[in-house]
Protein backbone atom coordinates (compact mmCIF):
# COMPACT_ATOMS: atom_id res chain seq x y z
CA UNK A 1 0.00 0.00 0.00
CA UNK A 2 1.36 3.42 -0.95
CA UNK A 3 2.43 5.63 1.90
CA UNK A 4 -0.04 8.46 2.47
CA UNK A 5 2.70 11.09 2.34
CA UNK A 6 4.00 9.73 -0.98
CA UNK A 7 0.49 9.88 -2.43
CA UNK A 8 0.60 13.68 -1.99
CA UNK A 9 3.74 14.08 -4.14
CA UNK A 10 3.44 15.78 -7.53
CA UNK A 11 6.28 16.43 -10.00
CA UNK A 12 7.03 19.61 -11.95
CA UNK A 13 9.56 20.61 -14.54
CA UNK A 14 12.43 22.73 -13.31
CA UNK A 15 11.34 26.39 -13.41
CA UNK A 16 13.56 28.52 -15.62
CA UNK A 17 14.17 31.05 -12.87
CA UNK A 18 15.00 28.46 -10.16
CA UNK A 19 18.15 29.33 -8.27
CA UNK A 20 19.68 27.97 -5.13
CA UNK A 21 22.78 28.91 -3.17
CA UNK A 22 25.96 29.16 -5.14
CA UNK A 23 28.38 26.28 -4.91
CA UNK A 24 29.40 23.08 -6.60
CA UNK A 25 25.81 21.78 -6.88
CA UNK A 26 24.39 22.03 -10.40
CA UNK A 27 20.69 21.92 -11.22
CA UNK A 28 19.81 19.15 -13.66
CA UNK A 29 16.87 20.38 -15.77
CA UNK A 30 16.10 16.81 -16.90
CA UNK A 31 15.11 15.70 -13.38
CA UNK A 32 11.62 16.68 -12.36
CA UNK A 33 11.18 18.21 -8.93
CA UNK A 34 8.76 16.79 -6.34
CA UNK A 35 6.27 19.03 -4.53
CA UNK A 36 4.09 17.79 -1.69
CA UNK A 37 0.44 18.82 -1.91
CA UNK A 38 -1.01 20.50 1.11
CA UNK A 39 -3.33 18.27 3.11
CA UNK A 40 -6.75 18.06 1.48
CA UNK A 41 -5.70 19.37 -1.92
CA UNK A 42 -5.76 17.36 -5.14
CA UNK A 43 -3.98 19.79 -7.45
CA UNK A 44 -1.07 22.17 -7.26
CA UNK A 45 -1.74 25.86 -6.98
CA UNK A 46 0.65 28.59 -8.13
CA UNK A 47 1.31 29.53 -4.52
CA UNK A 48 2.64 26.00 -3.89
CA UNK A 49 5.57 26.43 -6.30
CA UNK A 50 8.17 27.49 -3.75
CA UNK A 51 11.65 26.27 -2.92
CA UNK A 52 10.35 25.29 0.53
CA UNK A 53 7.64 23.11 -1.02
CA UNK A 54 10.20 21.46 -3.30
CA UNK A 55 12.51 20.68 -0.36
CA UNK A 56 9.55 19.31 1.61
CA UNK A 57 8.67 17.01 -1.29
CA UNK A 58 12.28 15.82 -1.55
CA UNK A 59 12.45 15.11 2.18
CA UNK A 60 9.31 12.98 1.95
CA UNK A 61 10.92 10.95 -0.83
CA UNK A 62 14.17 10.66 1.14
CA UNK A 63 12.21 9.39 4.14
CA UNK A 64 9.87 6.92 2.43
CA UNK A 65 11.23 6.17 -1.05
CA UNK A 66 14.92 5.50 -0.61
CA UNK A 67 15.00 3.42 -3.82
CA UNK A 68 13.81 6.33 -5.95
CA UNK A 69 16.08 6.57 -9.02
CA UNK A 70 16.79 10.25 -8.36
CA UNK A 71 17.23 9.98 -4.59
CA UNK A 72 20.94 10.93 -4.58
CA UNK A 73 20.16 14.06 -6.57
CA UNK A 74 17.40 15.03 -4.13
CA UNK A 75 19.74 14.52 -1.15
CA UNK A 76 22.37 16.74 -2.73
CA UNK A 77 19.72 19.33 -3.58
CA UNK A 78 18.39 19.71 -0.02
CA UNK A 79 21.93 19.84 1.42
CA UNK A 80 22.81 22.59 -1.05
CA UNK A 81 19.74 24.58 -0.01
CA UNK A 82 20.39 24.03 3.72
CA UNK A 83 23.80 22.62 4.67
CA UNK A 84 22.75 21.98 8.31
CA UNK A 85 19.48 20.32 7.37
CA UNK A 86 20.21 16.97 9.06
CA UNK A 87 20.93 18.60 12.41
CA UNK A 88 17.89 20.86 12.13
CA UNK A 89 15.63 17.96 11.17
CA UNK A 90 16.92 15.92 14.08
CA UNK A 91 16.19 18.71 16.54
CA UNK A 92 12.69 19.07 15.09
CA UNK A 93 12.15 15.29 15.24
CA UNK A 94 13.04 15.19 18.93
CA UNK A 95 10.60 18.01 19.61
CA UNK A 96 7.84 16.19 17.70
CA UNK A 97 8.55 12.98 19.60
CA UNK A 98 8.33 14.78 22.93
CA UNK A 99 5.03 16.30 21.79
CA UNK A 100 3.86 12.76 20.86
CA UNK A 101 3.43 13.77 17.23
CA UNK A 102 4.92 10.41 16.35
CA UNK A 103 3.97 10.22 12.67
CA UNK A 104 5.68 13.51 11.87
CA UNK A 105 8.63 12.55 14.07
CA UNK A 106 8.98 9.29 12.14
CA UNK A 107 9.22 11.13 8.81
CA UNK A 108 11.83 13.50 10.20
CA UNK A 109 13.94 10.76 11.81
CA UNK A 110 13.75 8.67 8.64
CA UNK A 111 14.90 11.65 6.59
CA UNK A 112 17.83 12.22 8.96
CA UNK A 113 18.81 8.54 8.87
CA UNK A 114 18.71 8.39 5.07
CA UNK A 115 20.38 11.76 4.57
CA UNK A 116 23.29 10.99 6.88
CA UNK A 117 23.27 7.32 7.85
CA UNK A 118 25.04 6.96 11.21
CA UNK A 119 24.65 4.74 14.24
CA UNK A 120 23.19 7.66 16.20
CA UNK A 121 20.45 8.40 13.66
CA UNK A 122 19.72 4.66 13.44
CA UNK A 123 19.34 4.40 17.22
CA UNK A 124 17.18 7.52 17.45
CA UNK A 125 14.80 6.08 14.86
CA UNK A 126 14.62 2.77 16.73
CA UNK A 127 13.95 4.72 19.93
CA UNK A 128 11.01 6.45 18.30
CA UNK A 129 9.51 3.11 17.26
CA UNK A 130 9.76 1.89 20.85
CA UNK A 131 7.81 4.96 21.98
CA UNK A 132 5.22 4.28 19.31
CA UNK A 133 4.95 0.68 20.49
CA UNK A 134 4.25 1.85 24.05
CA UNK A 135 1.63 4.29 22.75
CA UNK A 136 -0.21 1.52 20.89
CA UNK A 137 0.01 -0.81 23.87
CA UNK A 138 -1.58 1.88 26.03
CA UNK A 139 -4.37 2.00 23.46
CA UNK A 140 -4.73 -1.81 23.80
CA UNK A 141 -3.74 -2.31 20.15
CA UNK A 142 -1.24 -5.09 20.74
CA UNK A 143 -0.85 -5.92 17.05
CA UNK A 144 0.26 -2.37 16.31
CA UNK A 145 2.50 -2.40 19.39
CA UNK A 146 4.21 -5.56 18.12
CA UNK A 147 4.49 -4.02 14.65
CA UNK A 148 6.44 -1.05 16.01
CA UNK A 149 8.65 -3.30 18.13
CA UNK A 150 9.44 -5.21 14.95
CA UNK A 151 10.29 -1.91 13.22
CA UNK A 152 12.61 -0.95 16.06
CA UNK A 153 14.46 -4.25 15.79
CA UNK A 154 14.59 -4.09 11.99
CA UNK A 155 16.05 -0.58 12.20
CA UNK A 156 18.82 -1.73 14.54
CA UNK A 157 19.58 -4.74 12.33
CA UNK A 158 19.72 -2.42 9.33
CA UNK A 159 22.26 -0.38 11.27
CA UNK A 160 24.44 -3.48 11.74
CA UNK A 161 24.20 -4.14 8.01
CA UNK A 162 25.28 -0.60 7.21
CA UNK A 163 27.92 -0.07 9.87
CA UNK A 164 29.17 -3.57 10.74
CA UNK A 165 29.94 -4.51 14.36
CA UNK A 166 29.13 -1.06 15.68
CA UNK A 167 29.45 -1.01 19.46
CA UNK A 168 26.52 1.34 20.07
CA UNK A 169 24.09 -0.64 17.94
CA UNK A 170 25.27 -3.97 19.40
CA UNK A 171 24.67 -2.58 22.89
CA UNK A 172 21.18 -1.48 21.87
CA UNK A 173 20.36 -4.87 20.41
CA UNK A 174 21.57 -6.60 23.58
CA UNK A 175 19.30 -4.43 25.72
CA UNK A 176 16.41 -4.71 23.26
CA UNK A 177 16.53 -8.53 23.19
CA UNK A 178 16.76 -8.56 26.96
CA UNK A 179 13.61 -6.44 27.08
CA UNK A 180 11.83 -8.92 24.83
CA UNK A 181 12.97 -11.80 27.04
CA UNK A 182 15.18 -13.30 24.33
CA UNK A 183 18.08 -13.91 26.68
CA UNK A 184 20.16 -16.11 24.40
CA UNK A 185 20.07 -13.39 21.73
CA UNK A 186 20.77 -10.71 24.34
CA UNK A 187 23.82 -12.66 25.48
CA UNK A 188 25.09 -13.00 21.91
CA UNK A 189 24.84 -9.26 21.20
CA UNK A 190 26.37 -8.35 24.57
CA UNK A 191 29.35 -10.63 23.96
CA UNK A 192 29.82 -9.20 20.46
CA UNK A 193 29.66 -5.70 21.91
CA UNK A 194 32.37 -6.43 24.47
CA UNK A 195 34.72 -7.56 21.70
CA UNK A 196 34.64 -4.14 20.02
CA UNK A 197 33.68 -1.74 22.83
CA UNK A 198 35.87 1.08 23.98
CA UNK A 199 36.62 1.42 27.67
CA UNK A 200 34.21 3.47 29.74
CA UNK A 201 31.02 3.50 31.76
CA UNK A 202 28.99 2.00 28.95
CA UNK A 203 31.22 -1.04 28.77
CA UNK A 204 30.93 -1.60 32.51
CA UNK A 205 27.14 -1.40 32.26
CA UNK A 206 27.05 -4.05 29.54
CA UNK A 207 29.38 -6.29 31.56
CA UNK A 208 26.95 -6.08 34.45
CA UNK A 209 24.02 -6.70 32.10
CA UNK A 210 25.73 -9.78 30.64
CA UNK A 211 26.40 -11.11 34.13
CA UNK A 212 22.70 -10.75 34.95
CA UNK A 213 21.69 -12.46 31.70
CA UNK A 214 24.04 -15.37 32.36
CA UNK A 215 22.75 -15.73 35.91
CA UNK A 216 19.19 -15.67 34.63
CA UNK A 217 19.93 -18.30 32.00
CA UNK A 218 21.66 -20.44 34.61
CA UNK A 219 18.70 -20.16 36.94
CA UNK A 220 16.32 -20.98 34.08
CA UNK A 221 18.21 -24.20 33.42
CA UNK A 222 18.28 -25.12 37.11
CA UNK A 223 14.57 -24.46 37.52
CA UNK A 224 13.64 -26.34 34.37
CA UNK A 225 15.71 -29.32 35.39
CA UNK A 226 14.25 -29.37 38.91
CA UNK A 227 10.74 -28.97 37.51
CA UNK A 228 11.25 -31.84 35.09
CA UNK A 229 12.47 -34.11 37.89
CA UNK A 230 9.41 -33.22 39.98
CA UNK A 231 7.12 -34.01 37.05
CA UNK A 232 8.90 -37.34 36.60
CA UNK A 233 8.27 -38.08 40.30
CA UNK A 234 11.98 -37.89 41.06
CA UNK A 235 11.95 -35.32 43.88
CA UNK A 236 15.37 -36.24 45.31
CA UNK A 237 17.02 -35.44 41.98
CA UNK A 238 15.02 -32.22 41.84
CA UNK A 239 16.38 -31.28 45.26
CA UNK A 240 19.97 -31.93 44.15
CA UNK A 241 19.41 -29.86 41.02
CA UNK A 242 17.98 -26.82 42.78
CA UNK A 243 20.53 -26.95 45.61
CA UNK A 244 23.21 -25.81 43.17
CA UNK A 245 21.14 -22.74 42.33
CA UNK A 246 20.45 -21.93 45.98
CA UNK A 247 24.14 -22.22 46.84
CA UNK A 248 24.90 -19.38 44.39
CA UNK A 249 21.66 -17.44 44.97
CA UNK A 250 20.80 -17.80 48.63
CA UNK A 251 18.82 -14.54 48.74
CA UNK A 252 16.36 -15.50 46.00
CA UNK A 253 13.14 -16.96 47.37
CA UNK A 254 12.12 -18.88 44.25
CA UNK A 255 14.84 -21.48 44.71
CA UNK A 256 13.64 -22.27 48.22
CA UNK A 257 10.08 -22.56 46.98
CA UNK A 258 10.97 -25.12 44.31
CA UNK A 259 13.05 -27.04 46.83
CA UNK A 260 10.12 -27.01 49.28
CA UNK A 261 7.87 -28.39 46.58
CA UNK A 262 10.30 -31.21 45.87
CA UNK A 263 10.79 -31.91 49.60
CA UNK A 264 7.05 -32.08 50.11
CA UNK A 265 6.75 -34.49 47.19
CA UNK A 266 9.44 -36.60 48.85
CA UNK A 267 7.47 -36.64 52.10
CA UNK A 268 10.07 -34.54 53.95
CA UNK A 269 7.51 -32.16 55.38
CA UNK A 270 9.51 -30.49 58.16
CA UNK A 271 12.32 -29.63 55.75
CA UNK A 272 9.78 -28.36 53.24
CA UNK A 273 8.28 -26.08 55.91
CA UNK A 274 11.73 -24.64 56.64
CA UNK A 275 12.20 -23.73 52.97
CA UNK A 276 8.74 -22.18 52.75
CA UNK A 277 9.33 -20.10 55.86
CA UNK A 278 12.63 -19.02 54.32
CA UNK A 279 10.65 -17.64 51.35
CA UNK A 280 8.62 -15.52 53.76
CA UNK A 281 11.77 -14.46 55.60
CA UNK A 282 13.17 -13.22 52.26
CA UNK A 283 10.13 -11.00 51.83
CA UNK A 284 7.85 -13.06 49.60
CA UNK A 285 4.25 -13.71 50.59
CA UNK A 286 1.90 -15.41 48.14
CA UNK A 287 -0.95 -17.87 47.99
CA UNK A 288 1.16 -20.79 46.79
CA UNK A 289 3.59 -20.57 49.70
CA UNK A 290 0.77 -20.67 52.24
CA UNK A 291 -1.04 -23.43 50.39
CA UNK A 292 2.13 -25.53 50.50
CA UNK A 293 2.56 -24.74 54.20
CA UNK A 294 -0.99 -25.94 54.82
CA UNK A 295 -0.25 -29.24 53.10
CA UNK A 296 2.88 -29.78 55.19
CA UNK A 297 1.05 -28.97 58.43
CA UNK A 298 -1.83 -31.25 57.50
CA UNK A 299 0.53 -34.12 56.77
CA UNK A 300 2.18 -33.46 60.13
CA UNK A 301 -1.16 -33.63 61.93
CA UNK A 302 -1.66 -29.88 62.57
CA UNK A 303 -5.09 -29.59 60.99
CA UNK A 304 -6.11 -26.28 62.51
CA UNK A 305 -2.81 -24.64 61.57
CA UNK A 306 -3.32 -25.98 58.04
CA UNK A 307 -6.66 -24.16 57.93
CA UNK A 308 -5.07 -20.96 59.19
CA UNK A 309 -2.49 -21.09 56.40
CA UNK A 310 -5.24 -21.67 53.84
CA UNK A 311 -7.19 -18.72 55.24
CA UNK A 312 -4.10 -16.58 54.72
CA UNK A 313 -3.76 -17.93 51.19
CA UNK A 314 -7.34 -16.96 50.37
CA UNK A 315 -6.87 -13.52 51.95
CA UNK A 316 -3.90 -12.97 49.64
CA UNK A 317 -5.86 -13.99 46.56
CA UNK A 318 -9.62 -14.32 46.80
CA UNK A 319 -9.79 -15.78 43.28
CA UNK A 320 -7.43 -18.70 43.91
CA UNK A 321 -9.48 -21.87 43.45
CA UNK A 322 -6.74 -24.11 44.83
CA UNK A 323 -6.66 -22.57 48.29
CA UNK A 324 -10.42 -22.01 48.33
CA UNK A 325 -11.34 -25.57 47.37
CA UNK A 326 -8.77 -27.05 49.77
CA UNK A 327 -10.18 -24.94 52.59
CA UNK A 328 -13.75 -25.91 51.70
CA UNK A 329 -12.66 -29.56 51.61
CA UNK A 330 -11.18 -29.41 55.13
CA UNK A 331 -14.23 -27.66 56.57
CA UNK A 332 -16.47 -30.23 54.90
CA UNK A 333 -14.47 -33.16 56.33
CA UNK A 334 -14.58 -31.58 59.78
CA UNK A 335 -18.37 -31.08 59.47
CA UNK A 336 -17.98 -27.31 59.68
CA UNK A 337 -20.74 -26.93 57.15
CA UNK A 338 -21.34 -23.18 57.35
CA UNK A 339 -17.69 -22.46 56.60
CA UNK A 340 -17.63 -25.13 53.89
CA UNK A 341 -20.67 -23.61 52.18
CA UNK A 342 -19.20 -20.10 52.38
CA UNK A 343 -16.08 -21.10 50.46
CA UNK A 344 -17.95 -23.35 48.06
CA UNK A 345 -20.22 -20.50 47.05
CA UNK A 346 -17.25 -18.17 46.56
CA UNK A 347 -15.53 -20.83 44.45
CA UNK A 348 -18.74 -21.46 42.49
CA UNK A 349 -18.94 -17.78 41.57
CA UNK A 350 -15.39 -17.92 40.23
CA UNK A 351 -15.63 -21.20 38.32
CA UNK A 352 -19.19 -22.44 38.09
CA UNK A 353 -18.36 -25.36 35.77
CA UNK A 354 -15.29 -26.60 37.62
CA UNK A 355 -15.75 -30.33 38.13
CA UNK A 356 -13.94 -30.41 41.49
CA UNK A 357 -16.14 -27.64 42.86
CA UNK A 358 -19.21 -29.48 41.54
CA UNK A 359 -18.11 -32.66 43.32
CA UNK A 360 -17.52 -30.83 46.60
CA UNK A 361 -20.94 -29.16 46.37
CA UNK A 362 -22.49 -32.57 45.71
CA UNK A 363 -20.74 -33.97 48.81
CA UNK A 364 -21.91 -30.99 50.84
CA UNK A 365 -25.53 -31.50 49.74
CA UNK A 366 -25.38 -35.21 50.60
CA UNK A 367 -23.90 -34.51 54.02
CA UNK A 368 -26.32 -31.70 54.97
CA UNK A 369 -29.44 -32.37 52.98
CA UNK A 370 -29.27 -28.73 51.92
CA UNK A 371 -29.33 -27.64 48.31
CA UNK A 372 -26.93 -25.07 46.93
CA UNK A 373 -28.90 -23.51 44.10
CA UNK A 374 -27.62 -22.96 40.60
CA UNK A 375 -27.61 -19.19 41.06
CA UNK A 376 -25.10 -18.00 43.61
CA UNK A 377 -26.29 -14.68 44.99
CA UNK A 378 -23.18 -13.63 46.91
CA UNK A 379 -21.20 -10.99 45.09
CA UNK A 380 -17.50 -11.75 45.10
CA UNK A 381 -15.11 -8.87 44.72
CA UNK A 382 -11.95 -10.05 43.03
CA UNK A 383 -8.75 -8.98 44.68
CA UNK A 384 -5.92 -7.50 42.71
CA UNK A 385 -4.38 -10.21 40.57
CA UNK A 386 -1.68 -12.03 42.51
CA UNK A 387 1.57 -11.47 40.74
CA UNK A 388 3.59 -13.75 42.96
CA UNK A 389 3.64 -16.78 40.69
CA UNK A 390 5.09 -14.62 37.91
CA UNK A 391 8.28 -14.97 39.92
CA UNK A 392 8.36 -18.77 39.53
CA UNK A 393 9.77 -20.51 36.44
CA UNK A 394 7.97 -18.38 33.84
CA UNK A 395 9.39 -20.27 30.91
CA UNK A 396 8.14 -23.66 32.00
CA UNK A 397 5.26 -24.73 29.87
CA UNK A 398 1.92 -24.00 31.44
CA UNK A 399 -0.59 -26.79 31.67
CA UNK A 400 1.76 -29.68 32.44
CA UNK A 401 1.36 -29.49 36.19
CA UNK A 402 0.28 -32.53 38.13
CA UNK A 403 -3.35 -32.55 39.06
CA UNK A 404 -4.69 -30.65 36.05
CA UNK A 405 -8.22 -31.68 35.29
CA UNK A 406 -9.83 -31.98 31.91
CA UNK A 407 -11.06 -28.41 31.94
CA UNK A 408 -7.45 -27.29 31.56
CA UNK A 409 -6.87 -25.35 34.78
CA UNK A 410 -4.20 -26.66 37.09
CA UNK A 411 -5.33 -25.20 40.36
CA UNK A 412 -6.54 -28.41 41.98
CA UNK A 413 -5.02 -31.73 42.80
CA UNK A 414 -7.10 -34.88 43.27
CA UNK A 415 -9.55 -34.72 46.18
CA UNK A 416 -9.85 -37.98 48.03
CA UNK A 417 -12.88 -38.21 50.22
CA UNK A 418 -12.04 -39.63 53.60
CA UNK A 419 -8.32 -39.63 52.87
CA UNK A 420 -7.68 -37.27 55.73
CA UNK A 421 -5.80 -34.62 53.80
CA UNK A 422 -6.56 -31.80 51.44
CA UNK A 423 -5.62 -31.60 47.80
CA UNK A 424 -2.03 -31.07 46.74
CA UNK A 425 -1.49 -28.04 44.55
CA UNK A 426 1.00 -28.56 41.73
CA UNK A 427 2.49 -25.33 40.47
CA UNK A 428 2.77 -23.75 37.09
CA UNK A 429 6.27 -22.52 36.40
CA UNK A 430 7.79 -19.11 35.90
CA UNK A 431 11.38 -18.15 35.32
CA UNK A 432 11.73 -14.62 36.52
CA UNK A 433 13.66 -14.41 39.77
CA UNK A 434 14.32 -11.67 42.25
CA UNK A 435 17.68 -10.19 41.63
CA UNK A 436 17.80 -11.08 37.95
CA UNK A 437 16.12 -8.18 36.18
CA UNK A 438 17.94 -8.82 32.89
CA UNK A 439 16.50 -5.57 31.55
CA UNK A 440 13.01 -6.96 31.25
CA UNK A 441 10.54 -4.08 31.40
CA UNK A 442 6.85 -3.88 31.92
CA UNK A 443 4.88 -3.02 28.89
CA UNK A 444 3.68 0.28 30.21
CA UNK A 445 7.24 1.41 30.73
CA UNK A 446 8.41 0.50 27.30
CA UNK A 447 11.91 0.02 26.00
CA UNK A 448 13.80 3.00 24.75
CA UNK A 449 17.08 2.87 22.94
CA UNK A 450 20.15 5.04 23.51
CA UNK A 451 19.82 8.76 23.48
CA UNK A 452 22.64 11.12 22.77
CA UNK A 453 23.69 14.10 24.84
CA UNK A 454 25.95 15.57 22.20
CA UNK A 455 27.66 14.61 19.00
CA UNK A 456 29.10 11.12 19.30
CA UNK A 457 32.15 9.73 17.61
CA UNK A 458 30.61 10.04 14.16
CA UNK A 459 29.86 13.69 14.58
CA UNK A 460 26.08 13.41 14.29
CA UNK A 461 23.77 15.89 15.91
CA UNK A 462 21.52 13.36 17.61
CA UNK A 463 20.81 15.07 20.92
CA UNK A 464 19.74 13.25 24.07
CA UNK A 465 15.97 13.21 24.35
CA UNK A 466 14.63 11.87 27.62
CA UNK A 467 11.32 10.06 27.73
CA UNK A 468 8.66 12.59 28.33
CA UNK A 469 7.01 10.29 30.82
CA UNK A 470 8.99 9.64 33.94
CA UNK A 471 8.07 5.97 33.92
CA UNK A 472 9.77 5.24 30.63
CA UNK A 473 12.93 3.24 30.72
CA UNK A 474 15.73 4.68 28.64
CA UNK A 475 18.67 2.41 28.04
CA UNK A 476 22.19 3.50 28.72
CA UNK A 477 22.97 6.70 26.84
CA UNK A 478 26.53 7.39 25.89
CA UNK A 479 28.41 10.60 26.47
CA UNK A 480 30.45 12.53 23.94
Amino acid sequence: MENHELSRIRYIKVPQNLKIVEGSFKIDPSIRLPIQLKEGRKNLEEEDLTIEAIVAGMLTLIAYDELNKDIDYYKAFVKAVEPDIAQNLNTAAIAKQEAKDYDFAEELFLAVYHLEPQSASCINLATLYSYMSVEEENKKDLDKADEYLAKAKATLLDGLRRFGENEWILAELASFEGFLGNLEEAKDYAERYLKVASEGERKEEIKKFLKEVNAHLESDNAFKEAYDFIMLDMPEKAISSIDGFIEKNNKIWNGYFIKAWALRKAGRYDEAKECLLKCIELGESNTDIYNELSICELEGGSRELAKQYLNTAVDLDETNLTAMSNLAFLHLEDKEFDDARYYLEKARNIAEDDEIIKNLISNYEKATGEKIGDKITEEVVDSEEDESMEEIMEELEKGNTEGMHEEGHCCHGHHQQGAGHCCHHEHEGHDEHDGHCCHHHDGDEGHHCHHHDTEHEEGHCCHHHDGEEGGHHCCHHHEE
